[in-house]
């Protein structure tokens, strides 16, 4: 099978150099026409067809079918550049503007009022982000996360082009916990000692416990699975195998309170169905 790179659209025959118009230039004569040789008729016939006419850009019905689909696959090709650029350019543009309200909502947890396609509260910002707004799982981090994160330190005059995920598992609980101040002396006490161009995960880390912050863990919002009913005979089978003496005295002994609910939750469902311990 032909390749793309195997074409050249260049042809720099001038009997076969297309005009504007898409013909081919004549022959250049030096007065008089020359008489015609032998073999002259064959190679006018055999003589390369542009690939490509210049009037439309579309490819020449009359060149090879290979040379047809290299044309096609490089404007489709640019084509494709000039649009993703364009979508680039409208997103940043969109996650400007309305990446501050995408932030409140997710800090607020108001995407629990609205309900997601099957009708239930969304417990997921991910999911209503997705959902709503047709959003990815990264671009919903990178809005309410990262970009923040970055407004703070560009506000600050120590403008980086981006964060990794650990440096951003490090300063967003920061931002969110303690605010943008605590978020910049992180920043500045891990930069007095970086080793690199910018500060490591580790080296902020370590900047977080310098500047005596306290940071609990942030709830990643995952929804978790729903937990499906068990099978009761098999989960009875189960602590019957788990509850040998051994190890209820040693649980009467490291917490008697639980081992009492348990032996008061068995005696009560052991009365309700008429049974007796002997």
């Amino acid at each position: 099978m032909a390749r793309l790179s195997d074409f050249s659209l260049d042809d720099s025959s001038p009997a076969t150099s297309p005009h504007a118009d898409g013909t081919e230039a004549p022959e250049e004569t030096s007065g008089s026409k020359a008489p015609e040789k032998k073999g002259d008729r064959a190679s006018t016939k055999t003589a390369k067809v542009p690939a490509a006419r210049l009037g439309t850009g579309l490819p020449d019905p009359k060149a090879k079918p290979s040379e047809q689909l290299v044309v096609c696959e490089r404007a489709i090709h640019d084509a494709k550049v000039k649009w993703r650029e364009a979508a680039d350019k409208a997103m940043a543009a969109f996650l400007e503007e309305a990446g501050p309200y995408f932030v409140w909502v997710h800090e607020n947890k108001l995407y629990k009022h609205l309900k997601d396609n099957n009708g239930k509260p969304y417990r997921s910002f991910n999911r209503y982000c997705q959902e709503q707004h047709g959003i990815s799982r990264s671009s919903g981090y990178r809005i309410t996360r990262i970009i923040p994160l970055l407004n703070i330190l560009a506000r600050a005059d120590h403008p980086v082009s981006d964060l990794s995920s650990r440096q951003t598992q490090v300063l967003h609980p920061v931002r969110r916990q303690h605010g943008e101040d605590s978020v910049l002396k992180v920043w500045e006490t891990a930069w007095s000692t970086k080793k690199g161009a910018v500060p490591s995960p580790d080296e902020l880390s370590k900047a977080v416990t310098l500047c005596g912050l306290v940071v609990r863990a942030e709830d990643d919002e995952d929804e978790k699975p729903a937990l499906t009913q068990a099978n009761p005979g098999a989960e009875v089978e189960k602590a019957v195998k788990i509850l040998v003496p051994d190890t209820v005295r040693l649980a009467v002994k490291e917490d008697p309170e639980k081992v009492l609910l348990l032996a008061r939750t068995l005696n009560a469902a052991l009365e309700e169905a008429g049974i007796t311990i002997d």
